[in-house]
């Protein structure tokens, strides 16, 4: 995806460790395998060793084939495989804003506004979407990254007041069924982990080198994860498995001195952070759709998307999506592997073969 506008490396990594992070505040157990509660504590290292494999083909791309995006690549191959591969990952950054919409209704719906319809809510925050999406990348980044910060103040906060609550007691006994469960819930964790596909689109849009901030922003998701599942578990036990999100039960029950009503802010934050993330894939849709297609339509790709979101989400009350949450992992894996694996595996594959060729010839 080529362009005028760029954001620094590190910009980059705001926006996609908030992405994640969203991922683990929205975390539910409810409908997961059962485990034990101190085995999510080593889960999240085998989550983050997965994913590092699953940026693999990102790495590969920045390595071989530096200044394009995953459809420059398949251009080098076929303008037909460019186009396929853009329907790809437009296809898949819809379902995902659909998903994360779905998800943020359902939170709204059952803590936020229990008794009265959220969809008016919905409508609004599509809308702003919109808008922050039609002021471009710099302003993404910019709007990530003070995100960001406010949700590590938040996060320190929550984290003070909840310390006199901790007790490790509410520790079940890790390893107690073996590694198994752990590589299966640190597989379910990786397999929500959408940022490789942000990163193969937006990596020619992008100034400084992105290892570093990689592995910058993979220790951070190690930390903060951790973090937060260590203050669910040891704060709140088995009890934290029976609710929708724990993290907000926690901050429910956080107060420090007179300060109480933390959930307040968690929710606030959530919402933000939330709204990065759904601004930036109607972003890339439309960029997507632009590249795909004609320059000529400009927003109103923008309005397009949001438009499909706000359909399927207000008429089918996220049924189409919230089946993505409950999905068995084994299908859901196949699926990730599908659109956010085999398919830039299969383009680098081609254009890595199709390279040397021509070296050679």
């Amino acid at each position: 995806m080529k362009g005028n506008a760029k954001i620094g490396v590190w910009q980059l990594c705001c926006l996609l460790l908030l992405s994640r992070l969203l991922t683990t505040l929205t975390f539910s157990p409810v409908g997961a395998e059962k485990m034990q509660t101190a085995d999510y504590l080593p889960a999240v290292l085998a989550a983050a060793f997965l994913i590092f494999l699953f940026f693999v083909p990102v790495f590969l791309q920045r390595r071989f084939f530096s200044g394009m995006d995953i459809t420059d690549v398949a251009y080098t191959v076929s303008p037909l495989l460019s186009k396929g591969c853009c329907v790809s990952y437009i296809l898949c950054f819809q379902f995902l804003t659909l998903a994360a919409v779905a998800r943020l209704e359902l939170f709204v719906g059952s803590v936020v506004f229990p008794n009265n319809d959220s969809a008016f809510f919905i409508l609004l925050f599509v809308l702003a979407a919109v808008y922050a999406a039609s002021l471009g990348l710099e302003a993404l980044g910019r709007a990530g990254t003070i995100c960001l910060v406010l949700f590590l103040g938040a996060f320190l906060c929550i984290t003070l007041a909840m310390t006199d609550k901790i007790n490790l007691v509410n520790l079940s006994p890790a390893f107690s069924k073996g590694a198994a469960p752990i590589w299966t819930a640190g597989l379910d964790a990786a397999t929500r982990t959408i940022e490789p596909a942000v990163a193969a689109v937006l990596l020619p849009r992008i100034n400084g080198k992105p290892g570093k901030a990689f592995a910058v922003g993979l220790g951070c998701f190690i930390f903060f994860t951790e973090s937060i599942l260590f203050f669910v578990f040891a704060g709140l036990g088995d009890y934290a498995l029976t609710q929708m999100f724990p993290v907000h039960a926690v901050a429910v029950l956080a107060e420090f001195s007179v300060f109480r009503r933390f959930d307040v802010l968690l929710t606030g934050v959530w919402i933000l952070t939330a709204f990065v993330k759904v601004s930036l894939l109607l972003y890339l849709q439309s960029e997507l759709l632009k590249k795909t297609f004609s320059q000529r339509p400009g927003r109103l790709y923008l309005i397009f998307c949001a438009g499909t979101v706000l359909l399927v989400q207000l008429c089918f009350a996220g049924k189409v999506t919230d089946y993505y949450f409950t999905l068995g992992l084994l299908p859901r894996t196949v699926l990730y592997a599908i659109f956010l694996l085999f398919v830039p595996g299969v383009v680098l594959a081609a254009a890595l073969l199709r390279k040397r060729r021509r070296l050679h010839a």
